[in-house]
């Protein structure tokens, strides 16, 4: 089967237990949960690109029977550090997808170390609440849009034989202005919702080149997380066959957008 589902969404902490933050981010966790990827989707693996998982050489494939769950954020309430979050892994999988990379002369390899950052968990709790799917974290690195769309293409290729029916999950937010964080805050920003709208509409039409070469001045001002590789990464492996929709979009501490995309099959 292959690749039969992608999604992109957020992975704020405010996700994992929304009403402790006063429920800021509950309707995005709600529109996670209501996707149902796992009955109605019925992935028999899940790969997650996370854009706090940045490596620094090549990229990474996690291969471990059981990656470990990393509670990489500090001075949230307790109760975030409550949630376990422990799917099983998928070796043969990582293997095959690192066997496609290498065959196409990228620099790629397997890998024991992280784990299930909070980018990969806080939404994977919402979107596959019972950790029963086996799951395999892919890293980013420090390159181009154009290298992780190519990376993207490397997986998407590695599973299209495969029997297995696999969801891609990337996680981000395309604004994302930790600088001007603020915990009461609801208030619009609507320079920068204007410049995220052009954003999801560029990726609604799956103009990904376009995207890439997005002008600078403006990307900066809303600072996408992770220059959105997750993402790239995800339009590389879908390519052309599936047809992205717009979830929701939910603006949350006055600098950080919500949004989700899901990419279906047509």
């Amino acid at each position: 089967m292959g690749l039969v589902y992608g999604v992109y969404a957020p992975n704020a902490p405010n996700l994992i237990a929304p009403e402790v933050f006063g429920d800021m981010g509950e309707a995005t966790a709600k529109a996670l949960r209501a996707l149902d990827i796992t009955d109605r989707i019925r992935p028999d693996a899940i790969l997650v690109a996370t854009p706090h998982w940045v490596s620094r050489g090549p990229f990474l494939v996690q291969a471990s029977a059981r990656p470990k769950q990393i509670y990489d954020f500090s001075g949230f309430p307790g109760k975030l550090y409550e949630v376990r979050y422990a799917p099983p892994g998928d070796p043969e999988l990582a293997r095959r997808i690192v066997d496609e990379g290498r065959r196409r002369h990228l620099d790629v390899t397997t890998t024991e170390e992280w784990g299930l950052d909070h980018g990969a968990w806080a939404t994977l709790v919402n979107l596959v609440p019972r950790a029963d799917i086996p799951t395999v974290p892919l890293s980013i690195a420090p390159l181009p849009a154009e290298e992780h769309l190519a990376w993207g293409e490397a997986i998407g290729a590695a599973i299209a034989k495969s029997e297995k029916r696999i969801a891609l999950v990337s996680t981000g937010s395309i604004t994302h202005r930790l600088d001007r964080f603020d915990p009461s805050s609801s208030a619009p920003w609507p320079e920068a919702e204007r410049i995220e709208k052009e954003i999801v509409d560029l990726i609604l039409s799956r103009q990904y080149k376009d995207l890439a070469n997005f002008d600078p001045v403006r990307w900066a001002i809303v600072a996408p997380e992770g220059d959105l590789a997750p993402l790239f990464i995800l339009a590389g492996a879908l390519g052309s066959a599936f047809n992205p929709r717009l979830v929701l979009t939910e603006q949350a501490f006055g600098s950080v957008s919500l949004t989700t995309i899901e990419f279906l099959r047509e």
